[in-house]
């Protein structure tokens, strides 16, 4: 069952806080086992943009893959790019005996994608638009990319409570993750 509009917009308003940076944003996310779940809603509401941004990365690419392949691989790479983070994060918590951070550490990381999304899908669009300067519009996306990974790396310390430098692997094991996720798509195009 999807959460209901109250429940969408106060966990949107939590990891809204966190984007800057005020930690009392955590405290506003249902960190329950069933607030965990419900948080694989944001997945439903990053979609279409997700889908926009892949259909301008793949443009002009894969002419010759049939429509029916392209779909199926990549709706099956945007699950597995919403679970496998989760599934080691949720394996390295248990290990250090911090499995019980792990529901409200997913309710937080799953809401910050539509956070993330709504930043870096309109500087992703301007880059692609022409309208500016290569120069400008590629440091425009970095910088996005930098301050997302930045506002990644908040939320996880907020919600784990760990030093600094280990939330750091989180977010670079995260980022690896995805990177691998999307060549092994790409190769299956």
């Amino acid at each position: 069952m999807p959460p209901s509009p109250t429940a969408i917009l106060t966990a949107l308003t939590g990891v809204y806080r966190l984007a800057r940076f005020d930690a009392s944003g955590f405290a506003v996310l249902d960190r329950s086992p069933d607030g965990a779940v419900a948080s694989f809603f944001a997945a439903l509401l990053v979609l279409p943009a997700y889908a926009l941004l892949l259909l301008l990365r793949l443009s002009g690419q894969v002419d010759d893959t049939p429509l029916p392949q392209l779909v199926i691989v990549e709706a099956i790479a945007y699950v597995v790019s919403w679970t496998a983070f989760p599934l080691t994060l949720h394996r390295i918590l248990t290990l250090m005996g911090k499995d019980e951070r792990f529901p409200g550490a997913l309710t937080a990381y799953n809401w910050s994608a539509v956070i993330q999304m709504a930043v870096y899908l309109p500087a992703t669009l301007l880059s692609a638009s022409g309208l500016l300067p290569a120069f400008f519009t590629e440091g425009l996306v970095l910088g996005v990319m930098m301050a997302m990974l930045t506002y990644q790396w908040f939320v996880l310390r907020t919600a784990l409570e760990l030093p600094g430098l280990g939330v750091a692997a989180l977010v670079m094991i995260d980022l690896f993750l995805s990177a691998m996720i999307t060549d092994i798509a790409d190769s299956l195009l």
